[in-house]
């Protein structure tokens, strides 16, 4: 019995010494699902990584219109074409050599500024288009819309003439170039032939007044007075003549004009200026703009496209439907060539 006693005990201490060892035990590798030690993770440092190189974005490219004076349809008719093409677009009443940005791509002049070679040497990288008479020249990155003036005469006196009555019309002219004077005469003639009025004074119509450029309104008043011995109804103002004076003075005598700028409503030309107004003939550049904008995008520069003629502000109660329609018969032939202003007979 003792010895049992003493074989029970030493077995709870062999047992107490085992749990007190277990404390002090080597770690046992985790040990997967599958029955084998997993790997141990390696950790890598991380480094930073290299700065971005920045790349400067390319300015977009640039389409400059300078126009001195209010050119609405010009120039909405432009921002739509940049936009379509992908450029801004900005309008200037006046450019110099200095202010034209490196990213323009072109620069459309309504007038030609006297500066011209020194605007188009100074950005080749651009190209240039100018709205001017047939003397311009284009070449290089400059292309001319030509402005024909012989054109707006010639329609000058066929309107002139078909909206007078008993054919009454006269034009007031520079005496330079000369042939401006026989373009309107041939209008009016074109139309009537012989332009024999019914009663007198009789004498042949259309007439032509005309003055140095440069005259003042007092002196273009002196030639329409001459010309009112004859007893006019209608006149043309040519941009020689042109002025507020002078169309105050002849909206005074209630004569039917037609010009080459609207009178504006409020000025010293009287409310009732438009009443007597019969059309204003103007150049028009977007027809040609539209067709060269594909080569000058391009960068092909240097050519030379004729302006579209047409009249606006038009008094329907004196240019009529018809009388238009007649019109625009006589400028269709001067558009293709079938007619010219210089080759209608005097008889």
């Amino acid at each position: 019995m003792k010895i049992r006693i003493c074989a029970l005990i030493l077995l709870c201490c062999s047992l107490l010494a085992a749990c007190s060892a277990g404390g002090d035990s080597t770690p046992v590798p985790t040990v997967a699902a599958t029955g084998l030690p997993q790997a141990t993770e390696t950790v890598v440092p991380q480094t930073s990584a290299p700065p971005a190189t920045v790349v400067p974005t390319p300015a977009q490219g640039k389409v400059i219109l300078v126009a001195p004076a209010e050119t609405g349809a010009v120039a909405s008719a432009l921002s739509d074409l940049a936009a379509a093409s992908g450029l801004a677009f900005e309008t200037r009443p006046a450019l110099s050599p200095q202010e034209i940005p490196a990213e323009t791509r072109l620069v459309v002049l309504l007038q030609a500024p006297q500066d011209l070679a020194a605007l188009t040497s100074a950005a080749p990288q651009a190209q240039f288009v100018v709205q001017g008479g047939s003397d311009l020249q284009a070449g290089g990155n400059l292309s001319v819309i030509r402005q024909l003036e012989e054109q707006r005469t010639f329609m000058a006196g066929f309107i002139t003439t078909i909206v007078a009555p008993d054919w009454r019309a006269a034009g007031l002219l520079p005496d330079t170039p000369g042939d401006l004077q026989d373009a309107f005469i041939n209008g009016g003639r074109y139309w009537c032939g012989r332009c024999v009025p019914m009663y007198a004074p009789l004498v042949l119509f259309p007439l032509a007044g005309v003055q140095p450029p440069g005259t003042d309104a007092a002196g273009w008043q002196s030639t329409l007075q001459e010309l009112q011995n004859s007893v006019l109804e209608a006149v043309y103002i040519s941009p020689a003549a042109d002025s507020p004076d002078l169309r105050a003075a002849l909206n005074a005598q209630k004569l039917i004009l037609v010009g080459t700028q609207t009178p504006a409503s409020g000025s010293s030309e009287g409310a009732g200026a438009k009443a007597n107004w019969a059309a204003t003939l103007s150049f028009d550049p977007l027809p040609a703009i539209q067709k060269l904008w594909p080569d000058l995008l391009a960068g092909k520069g240097g050519q030379t496209v004729d302006a579209s003629l047409s009249w606006t502000d038009v008094n329907a109660d004196i240019f009529t439907l018809g009388r238009q329609r007649l019109a625009q018969e006589a400028l269709d032939g001067l558009l293709d060539g079938t007619i010219s202003p210089f080759s209608v007979p005097a008889e």
